[in-house]
């Protein structure tokens, strides 16, 4: 003891702080670790049985609850088979095609017969093999004395009735339930034959362990389906208790524990077997784990224990890495500390600091924005619209009363035009007034350019309440006049949609002129997601329009442009759809 105090007394500070921290973390570990791991022990068997419980009995309930659905398809059927119709004749085809519907409908379902008492019969996937009279199958008088109630059948051996498709006689179960229609005075029993397949689906999709395993009796303790294991066949069924537990059983000199769950509703018991080898198995890894946390804790502790060293003796590094972070452009970063040193002090500073940083850079967000408002409020006021549009007016007057009236037509559209850009000093427009001043752009191009210049426009009226900034469709024409129709030979045609896409509206303008060649498509789309550069050679008209969605609706709402040399050019822009009071702050 003597030697190791000296050898304690004798370490550097971080290294006593850790081996502190290990030996008082350890010794409560150890003990906690054993009186747990005595219980753990003990539970094992319980946890487990009750597990095994647990999904015998989820299974049942899985197996009642579809067999309740089987008892509505076959009342389902019976509706059918009972409903009136005009003829003979149509009562069976209509009947055919309903029970033809239910098997595509339910796979499992192998075959349906609906079988009249006066032998009469139809079906659906079934054939009948003998002449005998259905009255005297088993399976009709099981259903007769079910009294309406669905009769459950765990075999179909030896039925004057099989299905199309061959099945294993032990690969089908069967439901029947007899009725009796009014309507048509007739009565008789609906049999339905199940292929095992929902039942093996439904036992698959259940784990009891790793080698136990599931199967089903019927109340005869017959096996209704099992899966391929030699040893259900070895398990004496009067072992099975009346009541739904867990017992234990040798087979073969190995011991097994089996539990049970008779259900009163289809009759069958649903039983789960596991092998006492894995409850040994079990214990065995309880133990595994308990000292591989041991371990874990061990080596957690230790890692805790340099961790906390490392934070009293180095916190300056800590602070080092923030501003690592601040230089690569990371301002959300914050130096926490628990103390109220120099060192929180000097942390206290630095998120000052960068909540000081943070303050600039948004009013510099915001006087860029501002410069940007003012730009386009600049573009708006290049033109005195008001007197234009009142100089318009009297030239329109002039031209009636000399009954030049393509001259008022055109003069009246130039009007139109001044009218929704002043729109009263909106921002924000109705789409079909947008509409109507590129229709009135277009009547006054298509004055000038005749038969060079044809035009449609496709935005449907359901659109027309939507609101979008003012004058955002006519510079996207007059582009694709000046630098697509006005360049091909013989001109062409421009087309305007609109057309709806989840929450937003898609504008498109199409023109089939000269195209823009690949180099210089690509240019133009770089610089249209860089806000800010201008091509005046392509137009200013785009790169405004792509400004103003940008500034309106953010940086996810951009113009996009697609184009073939020669052939086409499309602009595509996208708003969200919203109907909304006018903004004024574009």
């Amino acid at each position: 003891m003597k030697i190791f105090l000296g050898f304690f007394h004798n370490m550097r500070l971080r290294k006593k702080m850790i081996l502190s921290h290990f030996v008082i973390a350890l010794i409560p570990l150890l003990i906690f670790s054993a009186v747990l791991g005595g219980e753990l022990l003990s539970d094992a068997k319980e946890t487990a049985t009750a597990h095994t419980e647990q999904i015998v009995n989820q299974m049942s309930e899985s197996i009642d609850v579809y067999i309740g659905t089987l008892d509505k398809l076959v009342d389902y059927i019976i509706h059918v088979a009972g409903s009136e119709y005009s003829s003979p004749n149509e009562s069976s085809k209509q009947i055919q095609e309903s029970l033809e519907g239910i098997m595509q409908a339910y796979p499992e379902i192998a075959g349906i017969m609906i079988a009249y008492s006066d032998e009469s019969f139809l079906t659906a996937g079934m054939t009948r093999i003998s002449r005998d009279s259905f009255v005297d199958e088993p399976w009709f008088q099981t259903a007769l004395q079910q009294n309406g109630q669905l009769g459950i059948i765990s075999s179909a051996v030896g039925r004057n009735v099989v299905t199309n498709t061959t099945y294993s006689a032990d690969k089908v179960f069967s439901v029947v339930k007899c009725f009796n229609s009014d309507s048509v005075n007739r009565e008789g029993v609906i049999l339905v034959d199940i292929r095992h397949d929902i039942i093996e689906q439904l036992i698959d999709s259940i784990s009891v362990s790793d080698n136990g395993f599931l199967y089903i009796a019927d109340s005869a303790n017959d096996i209704v389906y099992t899966p391929a294991n030699e040893l259900v066949y070895r398990i004496d069924s009067a072992c099975f208790p009346a009541s739904n537990t867990t017992t234990q059983v040798s087979v073969g000199g190995e011991n097994y524990w089996i539990a049970n769950h008779f259900s009163d509703y289809t009759g069958w018991r649903s039983i789960g077997v596991i092998s006492e080898k894995e409850y040994s198995e079990s214990t065995t890894q309880i133990i595994r784990i308990l000292l591989l946390c041991i371990l874990l804790s061990c080596l957690l502790v230790g890692v805790l224990a340099i961790k906390i060293a490392d934070d009293v003796t180095r916190p300056l590094f800590s602070m080092q890495r923030l501003m690592r972070k601040v230089e690569d452009g990371d301002f959300s970063v914050r130096f926490h500390s628990q103390y109220a040193d120099e060192i929180g002090e000097l942390g206290n500073s630095f998120n000052r600091m960068l909540k000081r940083l943070n303050t600039l850079i948004q009013q510099l967000y915001v006087e860029k924005q501002a410069r940007l408002e003012a730009q386009l409020k600049t573009l708006h006021e290049q033109i005195k619209p008001h007197f234009l549009y009142n100089t318009l007016d009297t030239i329109s007057w002039m031209a009636r009363s000399h009954e030049a009236y393509d001259v008022v037509k055109l003069v009246d559209a130039l009007t139109n035009m001044f009218r929704i850009g002043l729109s009263r000093g909106r921002d924000y427009i109705p789409i079909r007034e947008e509409k109507r001043h590129v229709e009135n752009y277009l009547y006054i191009q298509k004055t000038r350019y005749q038969s060079k210049l044809r035009y449609q426009i496709n935005i449907p009226e359901e659109y027309g309440n939507i609101m979008v900034p003012k004058l955002i469709l006519q510079p996207l024409v007059e582009n694709a006049i000046y630098h697509g129709l006005k360049l091909k030979h013989g001109g062409g045609t421009i087309t305007i949609s609109g057309i709806q896409d989840g929450t937003d509206l898609k504008l498109l303008v199409h023109d089939d002129g000269a195209g823009i060649p690949a180099a210089r498509l690509a240019l133009l789309q770089q610089q249209l997601n860089a806000p800010g550069n201008v091509d005046t050679k392509v137009g200013f008209g785009l790169f405004y329009v792509a400004e103003r969605i940008s500034l309106c609706y953010g940086d996810d709402y951009r113009l996009a442009i697609d184009s073939i040399e020669g052939e086409a050019t499309t602009v595509t822009l996208r708003i969200p759809i919203e109907h909304r009071e006018e903004k004024k702050n574009v």
